[in-house]
């Protein structure tokens, strides 16, 4: 039997965080520290110049059910190409510990850099760069239920000649080895 394995979002307190199942949903970065699949009371504002940002977005996979195997070699990427539109784009990385995204709610969160997300693995790049030929490699194997490795961590930016209203979706995927039985 093949390993249940979910894709989580995680929101709220380091100490107690909200991890929300968005395996087979689409998730929102809106400039809010929540999961909301079509919210938007704290959309990102467009600035006047500049750049506001979304909350960023915290995801890691969880191991649901195993049997008697092992999940690892973990990748993360999108399509290559960025279909938001002008004046928006994605950008992210892996990170080794969760960090609550701050900001100001319904305007622009904090800008995801090493210096406000202490545990990103390198400074974020344009998670367009990452394909399913040139995936981001995510640290982490199991053998057993729970939490699964390394983030993946990103956060949508909104430029001033970025365009009003809600952007096109964009598909984000993890693969996986599953030696279960």
């Amino acid at each position: 039997m093949a390993a249940t394995v979910t894709i989580r979002r995680w929101t709220g307190s380091g100490g107690g965080p909200t991890k929300t199942d968005i395996t087979s949903i689409n998730t929102r970065a809106n400039a809010e520290d929540t999961h909301t699949t079509a919210g938007t009371t704290n959309s990102i504002l467009i600035p006047a110049a500049g750049s506001n940002y979304s909350y960023w977005v915290s995801t890691r996979l969880s191991v649901d059910a195993i049997n008697a195997g092992t999940v690892d070699n973990i990748k993360w990427y999108a399509d290559g190409s960025n279909n938001f539109g002008t004046g928006v784009t994605c950008i992210g990385d892996t990170a080794d510990g969760y960090v609550q995204a701050t900001g100001t709610p319904g305007t622009t969160g904090l800008e995801l850099t090493t210096g406000n997300h202490a545990n990103l693995a390198a400074p974020p790049v344009d998670v367009f760069s990452f394909t399913s030929g040139s995936p981001e490699s995510v640290t982490g194997t199991t053998t057993t239920t729970g939490d699964l490795g390394d983030f993946f961590i990103y956060q949508i930016v909104v430029g001033s000649t970025a365009s009003s209203g809600a952007t096109a979706s964009e598909t984000f995927t993890w693969k996986y080895d599953d030696t279960s039985s």
